[in-house]
């Protein structure tokens, strides 16, 4: 095994070992508060993401969006509470560091168990998937599983995949 091999193999066990843990032990809803918000916030735009909150009439059942040509990530107007805030931004950041990375996050084998679990615990979640094209279900169920995590995982993973 090259040591390329080596190293991505450690970090795709690691993403695993933090997702699993993760969503296993996912922290109640009262963690997900402005604070962390707040923190992820500024941590995306310290890397050049600017995040947004716009009216999104015009997009239905859309709660956010990240555009990549721009690295904006757009949060809806629609959320209820601080939790559904973060888990919308969680997600977006999720993709945001999908683009850093320049792939998946994730190696094929865990796809399935992350699949699994959001079934398990958050079936509307992975039933949505099916709303998607083919081709962007795996990006849609790494941030869909990332926005479950505590919020100190999603900023570990983000310091990880964005520097």
């Amino acid at each position: 095994m090259t040591v390329g091999k080596a190293l991505l193999m450690r970090v795709a066990l690691s993403l695993l070992a933090v997702l699993a843990v993760g969503v296993s032990s996912a922290a109640p809803a009262h963690s997900r508060n402005w604070q962390a918000i707040d923190a992820l916030r500024q941590r995306l735009e310290a890397k050049g993401a600017r995040v947004v909150q716009r009216d999104c009439d015009s997009l239905p059942r859309v709660q956010g969006l990240y555009h990549r040509p721009s690295d904006q990530i757009v949060i809806c107007r629609v959320h209820q509470n601080p939790a559904a805030v973060w888990d919308t931004l969680a997600h977006e950041a999720a993709h945001r560091m999908q683009a850093c990375y320049g792939r998946s996050l994730t190696r094929p084998a865990l796809h399935r168990q992350m699949a699994r679990t959001l079934a398990r615990r958050y079936p509307h979640e992975l039933a949505s998937l099916q709303l998607y094209p083919a081709s962007r279900r795996l990006s849609e169920l790494e941030a869909r599983y990332t926005a479950k995590l505590d919020p100190d995982q999603v900023l570990n993973l983000f310091q990880r995949y964005c520097g």
